[in-house]
């Protein structure tokens, strides 16, 4: 979940490492520090806990200290730089990477995301030769590893090519070894780590928007690839083999885009959900006939069976889109948490289908499951924000979310991304399989087109959900539910997450008819209970029962409803209505979205929280 930026044969290799940690700081925002080879060959470091902020305040100062005035800054063209989401050790800056390992006159710093699951027994067998740890990482022993290797007269490349068999765990990290200026190696396995390809100049970054403005060619590595690069040369190899891996043309201009004048990268992603609909409509439906025109493979649109795996926000999409493909396509579905998955050995029917859905496509559980299911010949579909990702290059098959660069923590417009795709998979399926008629999709697509309007009058009228999250942001040491039936259960499920992810609430969802099997125990005086309920879904009725059940023991009902469903309330029964416009029953995951995530934005606002960096948290989860 970190970021790693390395540059190589660049005068402004301090400053495209720090902005290039700017745009990777939301993949982890605990501490941060770079290393430089100074003017005489040496490893400098700076390093800072928390956010990024606080290593840029260091920065000049150290830029100072390591160039005499009379000489040049451009003698400093070799520099790494990481931003940590800590896992071993807390944040600190002992524990803030680039680490450093020495053994006699070889020293060697190092950059890592992932995790080195074998790092104790690592630790153990270098303190026996005489190293020296000074944090509590696993990181840490990667640079004394290669430093051991290396002071016995083995190059670095060779020295990581020797170390790999050894590693256990998914990691990726580049290291640079001091004498030796503009040389980067570097390696991955279960982790992104790719080249950015420059004028006399070249990169390693675990993600490109780093690089956005600097380069526009990348090289994506493999499983297993190492590589080293100068300025002017890249060599990647691949079983001590050197290999040639195609080189891929991004444009990311669009990518390294502000806040657009909003608050927090949140709201405005928010505010995005109307023209990322309409983008995904436009690019995955025909114009005329409104059929999905999604890219799938034969063995997608005949699927004996489907097992949707994901983890988080993506795994509740996930749960929307198992209710779709049953629904509209008659396909048995298996949904599971990832990081449980491959652990409880599923077995597999032939001809089955395998989707993984995740925002970044390097989620670690996921890519995991991704793999267990491919190596059981399953066909692999995957939906994801990230079409060069690990997972996308794992796929037979990939739908893009086309959500656009998603940078706050907590996901928003690539839910609604995942949601919209994932219907528009199970009518093309259902299409094929003879489930659904031409006439009874286009009546789902005429309501799908009509949407973005309705998601833009949402966000125009948010008043009423202002008021509650100002009461909300009052609690102290207070739990919500969420309850929800049908396609609205799970909403309440992502509801929930929202609010705990941003405002530190603790709040917990159910199906609305799991409350007397237990959860009712709960209800007390003046709870807030979120409720969702939609008067055209075929289960008001019930929806009723239960905030009856609510209201009777005095919990406070805050209910999201459309007009209808608000006309045949009974009076006095919610505290707090807060309507929206009628829409398809199929399209309710959707419409319901927004002010839910608007709830807890709002709430996190009121309480003072960081909203696009939560506390613990960070955007792509590339540990298990």
């Amino acid at each position: 979940m970190c970021g790693i930026v390395g540059v190589v044969g660049n005068p402004k290799a301090v400053e495209i490492v720090t902005t290039g940690l700017q745009r990777l700081e939301y993949r982890g925002y605990d501490s941060a520090g770079l290393a430089v080879l100074d003017n005489s060959g040496q490893i400098q470091t700076c390093k800072a806990v928390g956010k990024l902020a606080a290593l840029m305040a260091k920065v000049p100062e150290f830029v100072k200290s390591l160039v005499p005035r009379s000489a040049p800054l451009d003698l400093i063209t070799t520099s790494i730089g990481h931003t940590r989401w800590a896992t071993h050790g807390a944040p600190t800056e002992a524990n803030a990477h680039p680490h450093i390992g020495s053994f006699g006159a070889t020293n060697i710093a190092l950059v890592h995301n992932g995790i080195i699951e074998n790092h104790a027994a690592l630790r153990t067998e270098l303190q026996a030769k005489g190293a020296q740890f000074i944090s509590a990482t696993d990181t840490e022993t990667l640079p004394f590893a290669l430093a051991d290797l290396v002071s016995a007269g083995q190059p670095l490349l060779h020295a990581v090519q020797m170390l790999l068999p050894t590693l256990h765990g998914h990691f990726a990290f580049v290291a640079m070894q001091a004498g030796r200026p503009e040389v980067l190696v570097g390696t991955r396995r279960g982790a992104p780590l790719c080249v950015g390809l420059g004028e006399n100049a070249n990169y390693l970054v675990s993600d490109p928007l780093a690089l956005a403005g600097i380069c526009s060619r990348f090289v994506f590595l493999e499983e297993h690839d190492v590589v080293q690069i100068t300025p002017q040369k890249v060599e990647i190899f691949a079983g001590g083999k050197l290999v040639i891996r195609s080189v891929q043309h991004l444009d990311l201009t669009a990518d390294a885009g502000g806040k657009q004048g909003y608050k927090h990268f949140m709201l405005k992603e928010i505010h995005e959900q109307p023209a990322v609909l309409a983008q995904i409509l436009s690019t995955h439906t025909h114009a005329e006939t409104l059929q999905p025109t999604l890219p799938l493979t034969p063995e997608v649109l005949s699927p004996s069976s489907i097992n949707i795996v994901a983890c988080g926000t993506a795994y509740y999409a996930g749960m929307v889109g198992k209710y779709y493909l049953e629904q509209l396509a008659r396909v048995p579905v298996n949904l599971d948490v990832a990081s449980e998955f491959r652990y409880r050995n599923p077995p597999y029917l032939a001809g089955g289908v395998f989707i993984a859905v995740s925002q970044s496509g390097e989620t670690a559980d996921t890519l995991a499951a991704l793999m267990h299911a491919k190596a059981a010949g399953q066909h692999i579909l995957v939906l994801t924000n990230s079409p060069h990702s690990s997972m996308a290059r794992a796929a037979d098959c990939v739908i893009p979310l086309l959500a656009g660069r998603e940078i706050a923590v907590a996901s928003t417009k690539a839910f609604s991304a995942m949601v919209t795709n994932l219907l528009l998979l199970a009518l093309q399926i259902g299409m094929a399989k003879g489930q659904q008629t031409p006439a009874q999709v286009a009546e789902v697509m005429q309501a799908l087109r009509a949407l973005p309007t309705h998601l833009q009058g949402q966000l125009m009228g948010t008043t009423t959900l202002e008021k509650v999250a100002e009461t909300l942001g009052q609690y102290r040491n207070r739990s919500l539910l969420y309850l929800g039936r049908g396609l609205l259960a799970p909403m309440a499920y992502e509801g929930a997450l929202k609010l705990k992810e941003i405002s530190y609430l603790h709040a917990e969802a159910y199906a609305s008819g799991e409350m007397k099997h237990g959860p009712i125990a709960l209800v007390e005086p003046g709870l807030p209970v979120v409720n969702l309920a939609a008067s055209n879904d075929g289960l008001f009725e019930k929806t009723l029962s239960n905030l009856q059940e609510v209201a009777a023991r005095h919990g406070q009902i805050i209910l999201i409803t459309d007009a209808e469903g608000a006309r045949q309330l009974p009076s006095n029964l919610a505290a707090t209505v807060i309507p929206l416009p009628t829409t398809h029953p199929l399209l309710l995951p959707l419409s319901f979205a927004i002010p839910l995530q608007l709830l807890a934005y709002f709430t996190a606002t009121a309480k003072g929280t960081d909203v696009d960096q939560p506390r613990n948290l960070a955007k792509s989860v590339t540990v298990e």
